[in-house]
């Protein structure tokens, strides 16, 4: 399923948490976060290019908007930047100095998702907020610890989230009319023996589950019905993210962190791996205004 012989690692040598990653076909480019750094990542072509553009003091999410620009999830709310990357609107969601943004998505109606966490990570420390185009704020739902990985799936209709504390990726009822979450279930469950926790995911165009096993060294895919299929092991111990692009070959690429990681050890802790694979990525959504 990977062409692992022709896997390349690419991008900015000195990141230290690299998080976020997603294609952005509008530039034919993958920009993903240094998020602690607030710093936004774009690697450009087969060459790979680098450039680093300073966004804010935490950088957890950046997508593109319908209308043009991005939109931003920050240490504690979002923002409105234009093409050039500056911000033209900021909107506080939580001035708690303990807790920060961590990871989101869009869903098809255009809405931004993003979860809090805790600095401490202390469990239920965190929520998952929803940012709608008309850009009101909504907490969708309560008490996630690491929230991380969130993708839809059957049309929309349901959400896979992964807990990084909890080591599991659930799958919600999700009303698409009304961007809520419903009931829920247990889609993966690592278990105790097994190394990593899933973190950053990507949905492929056959319904496999693409997952950055934070820990474990590896990307997991698992099926539709949650059953794992596909082990790629990586000479890292902490992969964070999933993305598909290319514009040829489809490529998955994965971003790493150094977090944890000795000095001296682990050299491409930090960079993303680009890798060839056998199948397309499933539509990733723009921001609704």
């Amino acid at each position: 399923m990977t062409d692992a012989a022709a896997a390349r690692w690419i991008g900015d040598p000195e990141v230290d948490h690299g998080e976020g990653a997603f294609w952005d076909a509008a530039t034919g480019t993958l920009r993903h976060v240094d998020m602690l750094a607030g710093d936004l990542i774009t690697v450009a072509g087969e060459v790979a290019s680098v450039d680093r553009t300073h966004i804010a003091d935490v950088l957890s999410v950046i997508r593109r908007r319908r209308d043009g620009g991005f939109v931003a999830a920050v240490e504690r709310g979002f923002a409105l930047l234009d093409d050039d990357l500056a911000v033209v609107r900021r909107i506080p969601v939580f001035d708690d100095p303990a807790v920060r943004m961590n990871e989101g998505a869009c869903d098809a109606a255009g809405r931004l998702f993003c979860g809090s966490m805790a600095y401490d990570m202390r469990p239920g420390g965190g929520r998952v907020y929803r940012l709608d185009p008309d850009l009101s704020v909504h907490v969708a739902l309560e008490g996630v610890s690491i929230p991380n990985g969130l993708v839809w799936a059957d049309a929309g209709t349901t959400a896979l989230h992964a807990d990084t504390l909890s080591r599991e990726i659930r799958a919600y009822d999700y009303d698409p009319d009304r961007g809520t979450f419903g009931a829920s279930r247990v889609f993966v469950r690592m278990e105790d023996d097994a190394p990593g926790s899933p973190d950053g995911m990507a949905l492929d165009a056959e319904g496999g589950l693409w997952v950055a096993m934070w820990g474990g060294g590896a990307v997991h895919r698992y099926d539709a019905a949650g059953r794992l299929d596909h082990v790629m092991p990586l000479p890292v111990t902490n992969p964070t993210s999933c993305a598909f692009g290319g514009d040829g070959t489809p490529l998955l690429y994965v971003t790493t962190s150094r977090q944890g990681v000795a000095a001296g050890e682990e050299p491409l802790a930090g960079r993303v791996l680009m890798v060839p694979v056998g199948v397309r990525g499933a539509e990733v959504h723009s921001f609704g205004r």
